[in-house]
């Protein structure tokens, strides 16, 4: 379990960090027009506050550290290789566990696709940061 201490800390934080700022990014200015059509709201209807942010920020957080563990785990040295292994880390767990959930619940796909197409960026490139780093 020594793999757990060789995790760059620091780069953890900045993985939470870009995570949310990237899905600022993403939902705002880049899809947010979209995203809120998906979703069937208006912009009035979005409430938001500082403390609404706190459970995706310790989430990215998570992940982020989850990523990085696996990586320094199994020793990937190679670029491709954190973008893959992020990849297919959203994939097996990220987005078959979205798109169950969003079937059941008759989530619109719009939605679902807008969720994982930015999961899928944020996970393919912190796993790229992690093994550069």
């Amino acid at each position: 379990m020594g793999f757990f201490t060789q995790v760059n800390w620091i780069a953890v934080l900045i993985g939470g960090v870009f995570n949310m700022a990237f899905g600022a990014a993403w939902y705002g200015p880049l899809f947010g027009k979209i995203w809120m059509k998906a979703i069937g709201k208006s912009p009035d209807e979005i409430a938001s506050n500082a403390t609404m942010y706190l459970l995706p920020l310790l989430a990215s957080f998570v992940g982020s550290y989850v990523l990085a563990a696996i990586i320094a785990g199994i020793g990937l040295t190679l670029w491709w290789q954190g973008m893959v292994l992020g990849v297919v880390l959203w994939l097996g767990f990220g987005g078959t566990g979205t798109l169950t959930r969003g079937t059941f619940e008759d989530s619109p796909r719009m939605a679902w696709l807008l969720f994982n197409f930015y999961q899928l960026i944020v996970y393919a490139a912190i796993g790229l940061m992690f093994v550069l780093w």
